[in-house]
């Protein structure tokens, strides 16, 4: 009789100790944003472009989402870099993919011809 409690114990503690698959792979994303304000120099748009792309490959492999935000940062990124036809692509795939960011993304949208005139940068 213990030993059917001990080898219950055991399959109750492996269960638990398993945890839930995480919904996103939020990878260099939070450190990235972190660096874009609190050290600029370490974290250009073009090399935050590249870890991004990177990341939304990660996160396909993995079969998990792209965190919230991560489409709309890359797309801020593109535009800092001057490639507006990118970043209205990643802007559009935030609102696809995030609908309650739309107010946000259609502000970003419609602030674009400001960065065309220096005035984002």
């Amino acid at each position: 009789m213990k030993t059917i409690y001990t080898l219950f114990a055991l399959l109750l503690l492996t269960g638990c100790a398993a945890g839930p698959k995480p919904l996103y792979y939020w990878g260099n994303f939070p450190d990235q944003t972190y660096l874009m304000y609190s050290a600029p120099a370490k974290a250009t748009a073009s090399q935050q472009i590249e870890k991004l792309q990177a990341d939304i490959q990660k996160a396909k492999a993995a079969q998990l989402g792209v965190p919230p935000g991560l489409y709309a940062h890359l797309g801020l990124m593109y535009l800092n870099e001057g490639n507006v036809q990118k970043s209205e692509e990643y802007f559009n795939l935030e609102r696809q993919v995030y609908p309650e960011s739309t107010t946000l993304i259609n502000r970003m949208l419609g602030d674009k011809n400001k960065l065309d005139q220096g005035a984002l940068k």
